[in-house]
């Protein structure tokens, strides 16, 4: 399998959950709001349908334009491992989200993203993985009003 097809099915895997959690995600999980005139599926909504464009053009791109038909793959055992500890590390996160709230869940997911990335002092790694989930919460259940679970 070429680097080429490879991409190609990486998109059109990502575009097609990117559809599935439009159609069916979204509305399992985000309630109405009476208190704002925005609907709270409107982010999500935006947010899924972005990654589902961006995942559409890049399978047609590698399909289409794509001059490169000789590069291999990059699927080692090593490669699928990673992958498969960053789905691990993000099914945990959503179990506690789901428990314990998105404050946890958000600041367990990007601490262990950091982690995993590289960065090592703790001052960075507090200031990244609490910083934004609490700017995320301010914004989302202060300024407008919809809450997260």
């Amino acid at each position: 399998m070429t680097l080429r097809i490879f991409e190609a099915i990486v998109g059109a895997v990502v575009a097609l959950l990117a559809l599935a959690m439009w159609l069916w995600g979204i509305p399992a999980w985000v309630e109405p709001n009476d208190f704002v005139t925005v609907s709270p599926a409107l982010l999500p909504r935006v947010a899924v349908g972005g990654i589902g464009i961006l995942a559409l053009l890049m399978t047609l791109h590698r399909l289409i334009l794509e001059t490169d038909r000789t590069t291999p793959a990059p699927v080692d055992p090593m490669t699928l491992v990673l992958t498969l500890g960053v789905l691990a590390l993000f099914a945990i996160a959503v179990l506690l989200m789901l428990t314990l709230g998105y404050l946890v869940g958000g600041t367990f997911i990007v601490a262990t993203l950091t982690a995993f990335m590289g960065q090592r002092t703790w001052w960075a790694l507090l200031l990244t993985a609490v910083l934004p989930p609490l700017l995320l919460w301010g914004f989302f259940q202060i300024l407008l009003g919809i809450p997260l679970p």
